[in-house]
């Protein structure tokens, strides 16, 4: 998997989540990013869709950028903090 980070004109910072070897990803999958798009509110990280990568052909998910890092860091940094 590889992540960069793009910037539009409206002030968020997005993720992009490469799916390597993606280019006949199946139609369940496509749904399944579309449900949480949709549906899925209380998720950690938003999810904004999905796009095409030009040179390859494989899917990226355009998710929320984490400023924090990711869950493994968080967790690795912050677990004594949290109220489970």
């Amino acid at each position: 998997l590889n992540y960069d980070v793009w910037k539009r004109n409206t002030q968020i910072d997005v993720c992009l989540k490469s799916l390597d070897n993606s280019k006949d990803i199946k139609q369940e999958f496509l749904v399944e990013v579309k449900n949480q798009h949709i549906h899925g509110g209380n998720s950690a990280i938003a999810i904004y869709g999905i796009t095409k990568n030009p040179k390859d052909g494989n899917y990226m998910i355009v998710m929320e950028y984490a400023k924090q890092g990711s869950l493994r860091n968080l967790l690795n940094s912050k677990y004594s903090e949290l109220d489970w």
